[in-house]
């Protein structure tokens, strides 16, 4: 982890030298004051504040370091972890919040639970949010929905922040039940905005597929995210998706008809 220490006529100032030096804000730093400043007689022997700032690790790193400090936990999985998040084997199709009736049978006592297990974690990170609880959109299923300043840090770069705080509290309420895939998170309605935007992004490479004739691939992207495109085109049967790769770099790859597929453009002589 990055440190420095800077000084300042305040500890203000010093604080505010000490993130410019690091070049970054406020909220990614942890300060350790040194010592306070202090004046001189008449103006002579005085010293300046004196502060540590220490930048913070990345969220998701600081959320599966939790792993091992959270109680009741074991070396048992869940869910396995190229999966953050994901469905059980009766997943519903749909964003996060829709058709929530279908969730209804999930007790009372379990959604606060959930909804407990994801405060006590967001307390540890500092995390300033409010946590609501209700049932998701698949049978047996539990939404927590988190609203705050701190949102942003919390969804991560494509939600990878977001999956891994998901995969979090389903390790440590799933493991009582023996169910995995039954608590899914959304902050700020990303998980709905996400969902539409790769369903969206699916169809229109497919039409791009289909007048081509060629395949098209999509960038690497999460097991959760490449499961949203296949299920976007699978009634689509004029085309095909497949996923390739190994894990970070797995895509998925939409296949135009075979009627119409083109061959590969013959490469370039060699000079």
């Amino acid at each position: 982890m990055r440190s420095i220490e800077s000084e300042g006529d305040t500890i203000d100032q010093a604080i505010e030298r000490a993130l410019r030096a690091l070049d970054v804000a406020r909220d990614q730093v942890q300060i350790e004051i040194l010592s306070d400043a202090t004046r001189g007689l008449l103006g002579f022997g005085g010293k300046k504040a004196r502060v540590r700032a220490t930048v913070r690790p990345p969220l998701a790193s600081r959320l599966l370091g939790l792993e091992h400090e959270a109680p009741g936990m074991d070396s048992r999985e869940t869910l396995p972890p190229a999966e953050y998040g994901q469905p059980g084997p009766a997943a519903s199709t749909q964003p996060p919040g829709a058709g929530a009736s279908h969730g209804a049978t999930v007790s009372e006592a379990f959604q606060l639970k959930c909804k407990g297990t994801l405060e006590a974690i967001l307390s540890r990170l500092d995390a300033s949010c409010v946590v609501e609880a209700g049932p998701g959109p698949d049978p047996g299923s539990v939404l927590l929905t988190v609203s705050g300043d701190s949102g942003g840090l919390l969804i991560g770069r494509r939600g990878q922040t977001l999956d891994a705080l998901e995969y979090m509290v389903n390790r440590i309420v799933g493991r009582e039940d023996g169910v995995s895939g039954r608590v899914m998170i959304d902050v700020e309605h990303y998980r709905e905005r996400r969902f539409e935007h790769l369903t969206q992004l699916a169809r229109r490479l497919a039409e791009k597929a289909k007048q081509t004739g060629r395949p098209v691939t999509l960038n690497p992207m999460s097991a959760r995210d490449r499961r949203v495109v296949h299920l976007a085109l699978q009634n689509d049967r004029t085309i095909s998706t497949r996923s390739q790769g190994e894990g970070h770099y797995r895509k998925v790859v939409i296949l135009p008809p075979e009627r119409s597929r083109r061959p590969p453009r013959p490469k370039p002589p060699a000079s």
